[in-house]
């Protein structure tokens, strides 16, 4: 009964009803990806760490290709660039960062505008309904609670759409500090992999202290 008085409520409602199919896939779609791409740091970090003490980078390198994330990505462009200056790493990593971000923000827009734009369809739903009176208006309430129809639904579309898109950019900024700190601790264990082993160097005694020595 409600399904059949919410059908009512014009063409509108019609494209709401699109308009929230496609916001909920969009939502479900983003999630179960963002969900797949957070993986532990902490681990991939430490397995790295282990393996870059043998100085095996190619090894390293593999297990950034086997891990899908933008976050092992991150680090598989700082070790292959990783003879590289400091400074130039830096700027490779932003380019990268920027990339990784933008990929993640795919269709997010999609979300942000059926939160604005749902509202105003339900508004012109709404205005259309009262604006449709062929004939002569019996029953006002009945008019009304119709007209009404499209704005309600635009309102139950717009809302979760608004409040799906913050909490995908939440997750995003999460996964955005994990690239940032993964990234910074790859650099901290290049260098240390670069760094080269110092020897304790002795200083040969001189000739006059060694004949001096013998002479006493």
């Amino acid at each position: 009964m409600f399904a059949v008085s919410v059908l009512q409520g014009g063409p509108m409602v019609w494209v709401l009803l699109v308009c929230s199919a496609v916001g909920a896939m969009v939502f479900l779609e983003r999630r179960l990806i963002y969900h797949r791409v957070q993986i532990n740091t902490t681990a991939l970090l430490g397995g790295l760490k282990n393996v870059l003490r043998q100085n095996n980078l190619v090894e390293a390198i593999g297990i950034c290709d086997a891990t899908p994330s933008p976050t092992a990505r991150i680090v598989k462009t700082v070790l292959e660039n990783h003879q590289l200056p400091r400074e130039e790493i830096k700027e490779i990593l932003e380019q990268q960062g920027s990339e990784e971000v933008a990929r993640l923000e795919q269709r997010l827009g999609i979300l942000a505008t059926l939160g604005q734009v749902a509202p105003l369809i339900g508004l012109l739903g709404s205005v259309m309904g009262f604006m449709d009176a062929k004939e002569v208006v019996t029953d006002h309430h009945k008019h009304f609670s119709g007209a009404m129809i499209p704005l309600a639904l635009g309102l139950a579309v717009g809302v979760p759409c608004y409040v799906g898109y913050n909490h995908l950019v939440a997750v995003i900024a999460s996964i955005v500090i994990d690239m940032e700190k993964a990234g910074l601790r790859a650099l901290r264990m290049i260098s240390e992999m670069e760094k080269p082993v110092r020897k304790r160097s002795v200083k040969p005694k001189s000739v006059k202290s060694a004949v001096q020595k013998k002479s006493s």
